[in-house]
């Protein structure tokens, strides 16, 4: 399968290219010069694509025959304002559109717990769950196959394998999710039938991730993707 992860260099979006890189044909978009020859090290293609003036250009290039997208770009609820607006808005929103018009076969998008719900955020936050949210509705109304798959408070660390994933998710006070975890789920979502069209709320549990999902075993483990050393930077 040929997949176009967006968002590849931060923490999560690297582990998922690590992992899909075993057994995919992968490309990744970075706004990084000098993270293109490590990922070509990986063998993963990657376009270098400047953003003030040819986001859209080269995200469309990215895009033309993969037959998924995991869209995984984010500045994190704490993030700059400009770079939410640019990575969980702009990005998304036009990887969604170059998806649509290549008609790849399925999209997944990695949201948040409470992106359905914007206005119950603070003003701080508020911004972060607005773009999140304008990506879902973006996604659900194209008419692509498309998985979002929506984490509670992301932590770093190691995961264990071990979720709770439901389209309205109960007692998430306190509740979290590892970087791994997160990973290995938009990696197992790719090719799992089981949860396309499907909006999930992801947060550490007590059953295996595959079961988790309804689907058979990942392309990549938790434990292939505790192997990648934290060298790029948070976000892309």
């Amino acid at each position: 399968m040929k997949v176009l992860v967006v968002g590849a260099s931060g923490t999560i979006g690297a582990r998922v290219v690590k992992s899909l890189a075993k057994g995919h044909q992968v490309t990744v978009i970075v706004r990084h010069q000098h993270l293109v020859e490590r990922f070509e090290k990986l063998g993963v293609k990657a376009h270098y694509v400047d953003i003030e003036t040819e986001l859209e250009k080269v995200i469309e290039q990215g895009v033309s025959g993969q037959d998924a997208v995991i869209c995984a770009a984010t500045a994190g609820v704490d993030g700059e304002p400009t770079e939410i607006e640019l990575l969980d808005r702009t990005v998304a929103l036009k990887t969604i559109d170059a998806a649509k018009k290549a008609r790849v076969r399925h999209f997944v998008l990695l949201s948040a717990y409470g992106a359905d719900r914007p206005n119950q955020f603070k003003k701080e936050m508020y911004p972060f769950y607005a773009a999140k949210n304008a990506a879902e509705e973006q996604i659900e109304h194209s008419g692509l196959t498309y998985t979002i798959i929506c984490p509670v408070d992301i932590v770093d660390g190691e995961g264990r394998g071990l979720i709770e994933a439901d389209e309205d998710l109960k007692d998430v006070k306190e509740a979290t999710i590892s970087e791994t975890d997160v990973a290995s789920i938009l990696v197992a979502a790719v090719d799992n039938r089981a949860v396309f069209n499907r909006r999930l709320e992801v947060k550490e549990g007590k059953t295996a991730l595959n079961e988790a999902l309804g689907g058979d075993e990942a392309v990549g483990s938790v434990k292939d993707n505790r192997q990648v050393k934290k060298q790029l930077p948070r976000y892309n």
